[in-house]
């Protein structure tokens, strides 16, 4: 059988098309531009084609499609004239999975770290899962496995409540803030979409909410489900952390369960938003009746993944970090670790989506604080078309009217390269962040031989 995927570079697509392959599909795809994930997917044997043209679909018996692909797509149109079977991604996602034991890792921010403590402590525990995720797992230098028992870890999309496809076993929502409002219009939307979310768990299923997020608290009192376990800070809370030592790059604290207590942990991860994600994989872990032991020993050594917070080189003696963070709340508490370094941090930022620019426009002015120097690209499109007055300059210049500190905006990357190998100090500290493709310029400043 052969399966076609439109944007077939994207990460969850990429994940979906290396497990068919693993399988002995023929796996054909399209996408914008050539990458290290499609050159990959080319080197395992799929078909990739660059850019979206109506005759590659040709042999299709199936056609896949991202959530970032429009109608007006020429392979979606060739697909429907032809009458071959088109599917959404995360539909697809959901008919595989829904028969098995699936832990479906739902939430506005955290769910790839998340679920990659999930994935990792499933794996360690020799359940073998198979795993679907947004990110690379370290620990399997991929962002999907096929695995061989019944067991399946999944980071959702709720971008376009694809989620909703999903009956898990058990369901953990990290916390919920604005976020796609392009599509659900409005906070309630997206609340009211999560409730509806858990009410999807399975008769005897489960879940693990964050009860010091006041949208998962809501959420969880509109369930009334008996077998939700709790996690946060809160006294109320199921599985809760206390005397916590935030340190650089990594957190310690005491776990109890209800009033016993279990244990300390030492997570190689930083920030209190990795407290809560660790909190959400030891409740997870309490649902599946995974040792505390093996708990500990998994989320103590874990190995982490990539675009996190990730050091992938030096510039003499500056070190350069990348982050997958491009939602105000995430850049916030990503600059708010890197700041404990102490050194003065030059931030590279890529906005993501239109949309996501306009309707969180005042939110973004914040989240930039703790910068020293900001530089701002044009706005990556994720498959968006523009709106009419929203750019990367606008943004820059509403940032600029608000911070005392220097910020620009480059539109080249070769002029941000030699921006900051002209201003570069010995006590720097450089980090790109955003969900597009800023990644590839964190390599692009790192001298060869260093890489």
């Amino acid at each position: 059988m052969h399966l076609h995927f439109i944007g077939i570079g994207g990460i969850g697509m990429s994940g979906l098309a290396k497990i068919f392959l693993e399988l002995g599909y023929t796996v054909s795809g399209s996408d914008t531009k050539e990458t290290q994930i499609t050159k990959h997917l080319h080197h395992k044997g799929a078909i990739i084609y660059k850019g979206h043209k109506k005759n590659q679909i040709y042999g299709a018996d199936l056609v896949i499609f991202s959530s970032a692909i429009k109608n007006s797509n020429p392979e979606i149109r060739q697909a429907k004239k032809r009458k071959v079977p088109l599917i959404a991604r995360g539909k697809l996602v959901a008919q595989i999975i829904n028969p098995k034991k699936s832990i479906i890792v739902a939430g506005t921010h955290g769910k790839t770290t998340t679920t990659a403590l999930i994935a990792e402590l499933l794996l360690n525990t020799g359940k073998d899962p198979s795993i679907f995720m947004g990110g690379i797992l370290k620990k399997i230098g991929s962002n999907s496995r096929l695995g061989k028992s019944s067991y399946v870890v999944v980071e959702s999309d709720e971008s376009d409540a694809s989620f909703l496809h999903f009956h898990p076993d058990i369901a953990v929502v990290t916390n919920v803030e604005d976020d796609h409002l392009d599509f659900y219009g409005s906070s309630r939307n997206i609340v009211y979409a999560f409730i509806k979310f858990m009410h999807q768990v399975k008769p005897q299923g489960t879940g693990a909410l964050n009860l010091d997020d006041a949208a998962s608290s809501f959420i969880f009192k509109k369930v009334k489900r008996e077998k939700i376990l709790t996690y946060g800070l809160n006294k109320q809370a199921d599985i809760r952390a206390e005397d916590i030592k935030l340190q650089v790059f990594q957190s310690s604290f005491k776990v109890y369960y209800k009033k016993n207590y279990m244990g300390e942990l030492t997570v190689p991860l930083p920030g209190m938003h990795n407290v809560y994600n660790s909190l959400a994989a030891t409740a997870t872990g309490y649902l599946l009746g995974i040792s505390w032991t093996e708990i500990k020993n998994s989320l103590c050594s874990f190995e982490g993944v990539k675009r996190r917070i990730e050091k992938v080189g030096e510039i003499g003696q500056v070190p350069v970090f990348d982050d997958y963070a491009h939602h105000p709340t995430e850049i916030k508490a990503v600059l708010g670790e890197l700041k404990k370094v102490g050194r003065r941090t030059i931030v590279i930022f890529q906005p993501h989506r239109y949309s996501r620019t306009k309707l969180l426009l005042s939110k973004f002015l914040t989240a930039f604080d703790k910068a020293d120097i900001l530089i701002l690209t044009p706005i990556y499109p994720a498959g968006e078309r523009p709106i009419s007055g929203i750019n990367g300059k606008v943004l820059f210049e509403a940032l600029q009217k608000r911070r005392s500190l220097p910020t620009y905006y480059i539109p080249s990357r070769e002029r941000i390269i030699q921006f900051v190998q002209a201003n570069l100090r010995e006590n720097d500290l450089v980090v790109t962040l955003g969900a597009g493709d800023i990644t590839e310029l964190s390599l692009q400043l790192i001298p060869g031989e260093q890489r």
